[in-house]
């Protein structure tokens, strides 16, 4: 059996934080600059009536935001039934959602920090049409942000995992023993890669003899002389360089003799930081299971 380990370098994960940092900003930048012209001409300080009206369209806007969050987390992504599988579905909903939360919070929180620092905006010399609407680029560029660090659908993926596994006859107290993964095709290419990466979504336990992975669309078990290498590699396409993690890749031996490469993602986890420790985790686990003599 192989082993190789090609950890991320700290430059390539500077350069990832660069781009996502400067797409970002580039947008919000391009549609300030792109409606500038369009704001009015008009010098006069927004009045108390302008404020008191965005604060409530932000108000509207915060608690819509919330509530179509809070319904995608604990719908699993508005799965309403886990008789059969699920994540093929949600994800392309999750995509959909994240960007309609995104921009309902960020309209939400922009229009009402807009409701104070806008007449100051003005007192500036900015325009009003523009001091009422930079808060809420800025907003919403933050919360994107935010996001490459902070991953809000953690929730949403493990609740899916657990409803879905329950319905298989797992039971959540047999996943206190288990990693939460993803799986992918190292080889897939962009098409597959669409609002999600994952190809399916699932537990991974590290068994005595066998690696054993139920999931979402398939299950199976490894045997340690099926292992052929098992690989760690970072996905230069994925917001997973911004935390430097390297994928657990492994590289399986079928009955009929071809390999199949497996990606394993860790899921459910609150930030990258946290997806970072627990690859290292699963890395070690499976390690020591593949190095640990037969008992058989």
């Amino acid at each position: 059996m192989q082993s190789a380990n090609k950890a991320p370098s700290k430059l390539r994960i500077i350069l990832m934080w660069l781009l996502m940092l400067g797409v970002i900003l580039f947008w919000v930048v391009f549609w300030l600059w792109r409606n500038h012209g369009r704001a009015p001409a008009d010098n006069s300080a927004p009045g108390l009536v302008t404020s008191v009206l965005s604060l409530f369209v932000g108000g509207f806007f915060l608690m819509a935001g919330v509530a179509v969050y809070l319904a995608a987390v604990f719908s699993g992504c508005f799965s309403f039934s886990y008789r059969r599988p699920v994540w093929q579905g949600a994800k392309v909903r999750l995509f959909l959602v994240n960007i309609v939360v995104t921009v309902l919070l960020g309209l939400g929180l922009g229009f009402a920090l807009a409701a104070f620092v806008g007449p100051l905006l003005v007192m500036t010399g900015l325009d009003p049409g523009l001091a009422s609407m930079l808060p809420v680029m800025l907003m919403i560029g933050g919360i994107q942000m935010v996001q490459l660090w902070v991953l809000v659908w953690s929730p949403m993926e493990r609740r899916l995992i657990v409803k879905r596994l329950s319905a298989l006859g797992i039971q959540p107290a047999q996943l206190q023993n288990a990693f939460l993964v993803g799986l992918s095709d190292p080889a897939s290419g962009l098409t597959r890669r669409f609002a999600s990466i994952e190809e399916d979504m699932g537990a991974l336990w590290v068994g005595p003899e066998q690696l054993i992975y139920w999931g979402d669309g398939e299950q199976f078990s490894i045997q340690r002389e099926q292992i052929v290498e098992i690989e760690r590699k970072g996905d230069n396409r994925s917001t997973t360089m911004l935390a430097g993690i390297a994928h657990v890749i492994l590289h399986v031996r079928l009955p009929d003799g071809s390999i199949r490469q497996i990606r394993l993602h860790v899921e459910g986890l609150a930030t990258m930081g946290q997806k970072r420790r627990t690859m290292d985790a699963l890395a070690e686990a499976i390690n020591q299971w593949h190095s640990a003599p037969n008992r058989g």
